[in-house]
């Protein structure tokens, strides 16, 4: 089978990202052979994928010199990555290892939610343990699980109560994508679309040349060819700057500062990656208006999206535009009462623009909500 490892570069926080098929039955070895030589694992899932693939785990941890695994459920959804269930996870840290001397390898089998979530707690149960991401969503596979931006939402803002914690080894196993339902896989490709569409013109070509339908056909060498390509360029982007202070990794946003607030405005109705894909679709609204993109990369973007089966608006519903646009003015990349807009200047380019109007904030809002 087809397998790919791709190295994220930091330094003392360096670690490998393995990507193949059917490696959930040799993790512990794996983990052994990456010099992780805890006995105790605490492996944090949701219910869902748990059922799945927390036994084959736990024989393979087992098999690796494992002599306790504890498993902690939280819910799938965007909503329960909140400070409640963060607290339940630090919790049942401190239950399952009371000791000091007792330090569990931490696990996250699951998506976005569970790596963020469980990436966070680790990285502050005891001033921080190790953790290992095991991705098993495609969004999950190409984006989140790598970077080490770990957090949880809180007052009605994403992603607002987090820290930077680098994983200590990311094994990421496409055959556990094969139980995603449909809507998740489309979900996903929105990220792998946000890879190519300003970062990759190549990755943007291979998707309109028909990668996109065998990806979401999830064929394993397109599978294993996509998620390494995405995965090197996000690694490629963090090593340059992997605390997000220089705005190199801003580019890691386009889509995102509308998106995440329309995700979260109108209660999560949306998936995180369909929320990127109208957000995408609104940034480029806006950049056009600056006459900073052609209308080309527009209609290609477009294109691509419907191909996938991803939306390009969004029901309007009273209220709404006003809940999107104050989400948007808490939005942890605005700084200093200036907005910080990710935009794109053509097929894998893009720019950062600040202070852009609100009034032109505004056209682009409302023309992804019809």
């Amino acid at each position: 089978m087809q397998s790919s490892r791709v190295d994220v570069d930091l330094g003392s926080r360096s670690y490998p990202v393995l990507i193949g098929t059917e490696l959930l039955g040799g993790v512990g070895e794996i983990l052994r052979e990456q010099g992780l030589r805890q006995t105790s694992a605490f492996v944090v899932t949701n219910p869902q994928v748990g059922a799945l693939y927390f036994s084959p785990l736990e024989n393979a941890l087992a098999a690796g010199g494992f002599t306790r695994v504890v498993r902690h459920d939280i819910p799938a959804s965007e909503e329960g990555k909140n400070w409640e269930e963060f607290s339940g996870v630090c919790a049942a840290l401190l239950k399952s290892f009371p000791d000091t001397g007792s330090v569990p390898l931490v696990i996250l089998l699951g998506g976005g939610v569970v790596g963020d979530l469980g990436g966070f707690a680790a990285g502050v149960f005891r001033r921080g343990v190790p953790f290992v991401q095991m991705p098993t969503t495609l969004l999950a596979a190409v984006d989140s699980s790598v970077g080490g931006k770990v957090a949880v939402n809180f007052g009605g803002v994403k992603n607002i109560m987090g820290v930077f914690n680098q994983p200590r080894l990311v094994v990421c196993d496409l055959a556990l994508l094969r139980t995603l339902d449909a809507r998740e896989v489309r979900s996903g490709m929105s990220e792998v679309i946000k890879y190519g569409a300003v970062c990759s013109a190549s990755l943007f070509q291979q998707l309109e040349e028909g990668g996109l339908e065998r990806l979401l056909a999830l064929e394993p060498a397109v599978l294993t060819d996509v998620v390494a390509h995405c995965v090197r360029l996000k690694a490629r982007v963090v090593e340059q700057d992997e605390f997000d202070k220089k705005g190199i990794r801003n580019v890691l946003n386009f889509g995102h500062t509308i998106g995440h607030a329309l995700e979260l405005s109108a209660d999560y109705a949306l998936t995180h990656g369909e929320a990127i894909a109208i957000g995408m679709i609104a940034a480029t609204h806006l950049a056009q208006a600056l006459e900073n993109c052609p209308a080309g990369f527009a209609i290609r973007l477009r294109d691509l999206i419907l191909r996938a089966g991803l939306p390009v608006s969004f029901a309007d519903a009273p209220g709404l535009f006003d809940r999107v646009i104050r989400a948007m003015q808490m939005d942890k990349k605005f700084r200093e009462g200036r907005n910080v807009f990710v935009l794109p200047s053509g097929v894998g380019k893009w720019e950062q623009v600040e202070n852009v109007s609100w009034e032109m904030v505004h056209a682009a809002v409302r023309a992804v909500l019809v």
